[in-house]
């Protein structure tokens, strides 16, 4: 039998008015030791509280009325692999069960940087998907905000359409050139792409570095936020900071016991 943990979700620990709680997502693949034929995997994903354990309602004998963990059996003959549609499912379960067993306090969830975590919603801004003029094949993006940090005051909290009044999405040349840049000898992008560190070298970097470009909650975040909870993310590469070799060795030991 082998096995392979994936990553951590999230955590949440607890306070008189603040919960947080800790979401574990685990990919556990089983393998026959007599054929190569049987392969069976399983992937969950729960809340749990170092206070109380995985985040569960209890009725007053202690029995499990509500459970906010998801299991999946994922592969080309079973489930869709993890996905930020999922994650947002199992987060409005996980919330309706927080809110049962927890009346009154608000939840904390702290979650690691994975793709799922961060994912933005359809309409989000990216500059790199942009063209350089108006129209044409790019996709339409949401109306914005000129931010405070922009270089010319004068154009800084105005309101900015993403679209002309053809209703076409408008291209990075324009959208630059009315929030005040010259961008006369700007290439449109540079080929290969250019490292994210750079600010100027081309429209779509220099677009990408603007606050309301750079700056953009996920669909994650906008979600916990809309239903009154609070969520932050682990720095990236602190692996210190996040169990999961915890988790790991927990099932590591259980599947190699059993």
């Amino acid at each position: 039998m082998s096995t392979t943990c994936t990553h951590l979700l999230g955590v949440h620990l607890l306070t008189r008015t603040v919960v947080l709680l800790l979401q574990v997502h685990t990919l556990i693949t089983y393998s026959s030791f007599y054929t190569t034929e049987f392969t069976s995997t399983i992937h969950a994903s729960a809340f749990i509280n170092p206070e109380n354990g995985r985040l569960v309602h209890l009725d007053q004998s202690g029995h499990v009325l509500r459970d906010s963990m998801k299991i999946i059996y994922p592969g080309s003959q079973g489930d869709a692999w993890w996905d930020t549609d999922q994650l947002l499912v199992q987060m409005e379960d996980a919330i309706e069960v927080f809110e049962l067993a927890h009346p009154d306090k608000q939840a904390l969830f702290i979650f690691d940087q994975s793709s799922a975590h961060a994912s933005l919603p359809p309409d989000a801004l990216k500059a790199f998907e942009m063209n350089k003029s108006d129209g044409g094949k790019q996709r339409k993006q949401r109306d914005t905000i000129i931010p405070e940090s922009n270089p010319v005051a004068e154009h800084r909290g105005k309101t900015q359409k993403m679209t002309l009044e053809n209703g076409q999405p408008k291209g990075m040349q324009r959208v630059l050139q009315e929030r005040g840049f010259d961008v006369s000898k700007l290439r449109a992008k540079c080929s290969p792409v250019c490292p994210i560190e750079n600010t100027n070298c081309c429209m779509a970097r220099l677009l990408s570095q603007q606050d309301d470009f750079k700056n953009q909650p996920s669909m994650l975040e906008t979600y916990i936020h809309s239903r009154g909870h609070e969520c932050i993310f682990l720095p990236k590469f602190h692996c210190e900071l996040n169990p999961i070799e915890m988790v790991c060795n927990c099932y590591s030991n259980y599947c190699h016991i059993d």
